[in-house]
């Protein structure tokens, strides 16, 4: 009789039945608590007189004595005793700490994320982690690591943990998931402001977590305290390393600073003039995106600092680049960019492009035509300047020189 050499191996691995062991372990888990909570109406005074008549050297000896329901009983009932004097809820920290076990852990830990200002909790909070490390948690030892950095951090436990989610390279949807953080609780929504007060001035919790994540948590804030977190922001960076998503939530949010400036006071002056740079980018970006080079866009990127307001004709596309003492008047289709005076553009190009006649066109060509008016002089206003073309390798070279010129009030 042959016999097989070879041995399959057969795994077993009872999904079901352990999903229903969790399942009723919670069940009766919260039923245990229950039964404790009703029992501690009757127990829970006694329970307390005696630890304040225990001293303090043998709180230890006490804790050893105790019921399992007598010690969860302190952690269910009534925690942090906000009735009683620091040192009785000192000695129940001691007794909760001698007889740790994970239901101690997870509660206190649950009820942290709604008192997060308590002092006696959060020193139970310490000895626990002194005991276990979170074992309730099941972290992983680099987030163990730095959870325990967050706790014993000199300046509280909530600004411990702000640094931690600020240096992390998790991101903070992941640390509060895996940290069992609820959602909605007093815990999750300081954490999430401290992290924007002190993170929106880098780009590293932008990187991290996306802005559009940022942009639905600054979404939820009231306009008072957006307005605090935005400014913290704006007043950090230039108008070029501005994020696109933010800043648009901002102009949707507070308009166009340019048509309404008294919703931008809460910023500094200089702030507020990169919020408008941006804005003229943002056009430049819109008149010239059917360029393949980019180099229209590049070229008028340089004189935004001079600019005073970019206003854009969607139909054909036409930008009108306004400066102090002039006008670009530059097109979607690459060409030539017409230069006029300002005086003469404000009273003759720019009436004409609001004029019925222009509006009611059909003919794109036409309404091109109609903006080029190479006259010098036009109903008693100096108008026309010059007519520059953009082709050949070194136009940007003609436009330098005479660019130069233009800005000093030199035609």
């Amino acid at each position: 009789m042959e016999i097989n050499k070879y041995f399959y191996m057969f795994s077993f691995e009872p999904q079901l039945l352990t999903e229903e062991r969790h399942r009723v372990e919670r069940k009766f888990e919260n039923k245990a608590a229950d039964i404790i909570k009703r029992r501690g109406k009757m127990l829970l005074p006694n329970l307390l007189e005696l630890i304040r008549s225990t001293p303090m050297d043998q709180i230890e000896g006490l804790a050893k004595k105790l019921k399992k329901m007598e010690v969860l009983l302190l952690i269910y009932e009534d925690y942090p005793f906000p009735d009683e004097n620091p040192e009785t809820v000192f000695k129940i920290n001691q007794i909760l700490t001698a007889r740790y076990s994970n239901e101690v852990g997870k509660t206190a830990w649950n009820m942290y994320q709604h008192l997060i200002s308590d002092n006696m909790l959060q020193d139970l909070l310490r000895r626990i982690f002194q005991v276990d490390q979170f074992g309730f948690l099941l972290l992983e030892v680099r987030l163990q690591r730095n959870l325990e950095q967050a706790i014993f951090h000199i300046d509280g436990m909530v600004q411990g943990m702000t640094s931690m989610l600020l240096s992390l390279d998790m991101g903070i949807k992941d640390v509060f998931e895996k940290l069992k953080v609820e959602e909605n609780s007093k815990l999750e929504m300081s954490l999430m402001k401290r992290v924007l007060e002190q993170g929106l001035s880098t780009d590293f919790i932008i990187n991290r977590d996306g802005t559009e994540f940022i942009a639905r948590l600054l979404d939820t804030y009231p306009m008072d305290e957006y307005k605090q977190l935005i400014k913290i922001y704006f007043e950090a960076r230039s108008y070029d390393h501005f994020h696109a998503v933010l800043t648009q939530q901002a102009i949707d949010r507070l308009r166009d600073p340019r048509e309404r400036l008294t919703d931008w006071h809460f910023l500094n002056d200089q702030a507020v003039g990169e919020v408008k740079r941006w804005l003229i980018q943002r056009k430049l970006q819109i008149i010239f995106k059917d360029d393949q080079d980019n180099k229209r866009l590049n070229y008028w990127k340089r004189f935004i600092d001079h600019m005073r307001d970019v206003e854009l004709i969607q139909d054909p596309m036409i930008a009108f680049i306004y400066f102090d003492q002039f006008v670009v008047v530059e097109y979607g289709n690459i060409g030539a960019a017409y230069f006029y005076h300002r005086e003469g553009f404000d009273n003759i190009i720019q009436p004409i492009s609001t004029s019925h006649t222009f509006r009611n066109s059909r003919s794109r060509t036409k309404k091109e035509y109609m903006l080029k008016v190479p006259e010098p002089i036009k109903k008693g206003h100096p108008l026309f300047i010059n007519k520059l073309g953009h082709h050949g390798r070194y136009w940007t070279d003609k436009f330098d020189e005479h660019m130069r010129y233009y800005l000093d009030g030199v035609f």
